[in-house]
């Protein structure tokens, strides 16, 4: 068990380390600035040795912000259908709404998420964004109109959502979303740019 005066002794180096690491290494795509968390936010696990740490920042420094593609649930022992059926179950037809056009236009709700990873190698952290989306009738196809209840979930440590640019895109078939964040995981404090997009199937369900 490491002592106060040790802990201070250790950060302090930790700090020297990360600045070498940040002017020598080439920095990830998405990652907009990178420093040792306040020593009162470390973990237990992130008290490392020098050469481990540097190993470490060396990683969360060129880990690129990457989409996960959809098929990376089957990894998880989703196949293609159950994916599918997954989304799909989610999908809740709601009433009629009768805009001032007098026109009835069917709308409905849906929750989806998708994952982008922010750091690789020995400790990969990935951030589910997840949130629920109202489509509706245009063109004979669902498209957005809109969405709520944003979420954003880190695997490991916590991520704290900064600010949200979100986009309908594609004559409403895709919703594009910007988020901004820092995540705080083993002893250090990561800025990001995320970006992910949700597409909406004809049918309305949301991948």
């Amino acid at each position: 068990m490491l002592s106060q005066e040790e802990k201070e002794q250790l950060h302090q180096q930790y700090i020297e380390i990360l600045n070498e690491v940040k002017s020598t290494v080439t920095w990830g795509d998405g990652l907009v600035d990178i420093e040792v968390s306040p020593i009162e936010d470390f973990e237990e696990e992130a008290w490392v040795s020098l050469e481990v740490f540097k190993q470490r920042a060396i990683e969360t420094t060129t880990s690129s912000v990457v989409e996960l593609p959809l098929n990376y649930l089957e990894g998880e022992g989703w196949g293609s259908e159950d994916v599918f059926y997954h989304q799909a179950i989610e999908t809740t037809q709601a009433n009629n709404v009768a805009p001032l056009s007098n026109t009835i236009t069917p709308f409905s709700t849906t929750s989806a998420s998708r994952k982008v990873r922010v750091r690789h190698g020995k400790t990969p952290v990935d951030i589910a964004v997840s949130a629920t989306f109202t489509t509706q009738l245009s063109g004979g196809r669902q498209v957005f109109a809109s969405y709520s209840n944003l979420r954003t979930t880190a695997s490991e440590g916590n991520f704290m959502r900064t600010g949200v640019n979100a986009r309908i895109t594609g004559l409403g078939s895709t919703y594009a979303f910007t988020i901004g964040g820092g995540l705080n995981y083993l002893g250090f404090t990561t800025h990001h740019t995320l970006n992910t997009n949700f597409i909406c199937l004809p049918t309305g369900v949301v991948l």
